[in-house]
């Protein structure tokens, strides 16, 4: 009888840590993937027309958001954030993970201050993996917590135009 209680209690152990192992493994992802895109909508007059997919206006992280906007918005041009510039915010958020104390004002300087429009998110999520082969959206999980990835990024990032046209 105690052992079939044991094996009972190892069988709800496991199914708990299977669950939570699923549960991270559906977290935000950066990656676009076919699912990611839009639905498709007709643009043009009358009967000739093309489908375009709108882009994922809520995944600015995503490095292709610049492309699908690109796409979705032809023949405007975007303003987009210069390499240079993208690569100098790509260093400050690097250099705010620490070894004991997080510079969480730096993050919260770049996406509240210096960004303009969810394009220049992805220009610097692009820049972030350029120079450090690390995903932005991972990295600033490591050392942020989940309330302050919503204080210091998500609710400024939320309130930025998808993007802007020259």
């Amino acid at each position: 009888m105690i052992g079939g209680a044991g094996f009972a209690v190892l069988g709800v152990s496991v199914f708990f840590m299977l669950s939570r192992k699923r549960k991270k493994n559906t977290s935000r992802t950066t990656i676009s993937q076919g699912s990611d895109l839009g639905n498709g909508v007709q643009v043009g007059q009358g009967n000739v027309g093309t489908t375009k997919s709108e882009p994922n206006w809520d995944n600015p992280f995503d490095m292709n958001y610049v492309k699908d906007v690109q796409k979705w918005i032809a023949p405007k041009r975007i303003v987009l954030l210069d390499s240079n510039t993208a690569k100098k915010y790509a260093k400050i958020l690097k250099n705010a993970k620490g070894i004991i104390n997080d510079d969480e004002d730096a993050v919260k300087d770049i996406f509240s201050k210096k960004l303009r429009d969810k394009t220049q998110v992805a220009s610097l999520s692009r820049a972030f993996w350029g120079s450090y082969k690390m995903d932005m959206w991972q990295y600033l999980s490591s050392f942020l917590s989940q309330s302050e990835i919503n204080k210091y990024v998500d609710r400024f990032v939320k309130r930025l135009p998808n993007y802007q046209t020259q």
